[in-house]
């Protein structure tokens, strides 16, 4: 509260504790991450296009909330309540990518026999790592090259082949 112009009570009229700020803190992030990724999240548009945009919508977040999200993902493990809140926000992810693949696999845009769940909870849990990683603290990496760095590994893992290969493939086709 010294770091800003409100008052202890203050604080407490908007929340009940730091839980609560932390908890509120990571909703509006995971609405507004949502939101970004929400065209390759519901299938709209060219899928490999699409997920270019989901995964630079989710590190745009980074960019501005990374530090914040860092502080609740490394307090998680030692506090039941941030730990459940935490679970919460990932497993929505991965329930999203779940979906997500399995939806792609049914209408063989991805013929990759994947099971759907373990690869959402493993692009997540890479994603989880590797942004809070580059983006947690500052100064913040890249966001051109995180991006691009994810993906290529998306594509590679979902699709079986790199976004080049793809945009490749779709120019020899035309």
């Amino acid at each position: 509260m010294e770091g800003t112009a409100l008052s202890r009570p203050a604080f407490y009229q908007y929340f009940n504790d730091v839980h609560d700020l932390a908890e509120t803190l990571l909703s509006e992030i995971e609405a507004s991450m949502q939101q970004k990724a929400n065209r390759w999240i519901v299938g709209e548009g060219e899928p490999v296009a699409a997920l270019h945009e989901a995964l630079a919508g989710v590190i745009s977040s980074c960019v501005e909330h990374g530090p914040v999200i860092r502080a609740i993902a490394e307090a998680a493990p030692l506090d039941a309540r941030l730990e459940k809140a935490w679970g919460a926000f990932m497993g929505r992810w991965n329930d999203a990518v779940e979906a997500r693949i399995r939806v792609q696999q049914q209408e063989g845009i991805i013929s990759k026999p994947l099971d759907a769940r373990q690869t959402a909870k493993a692009l997540n849990a890479l994603d989880a790592a590797f942004l809070l990683a580059e983006f947690g603290r500052r100064p913040q990496s890249d966001p051109v090259i995180a991006l691009e760095t994810l993906h290529e590994i998306w594509v590679g893992a979902l699709y079986g082949q790199s976004p080049k290969q793809i945009q490749g493939s779709r120019h020899s086709e035309s």
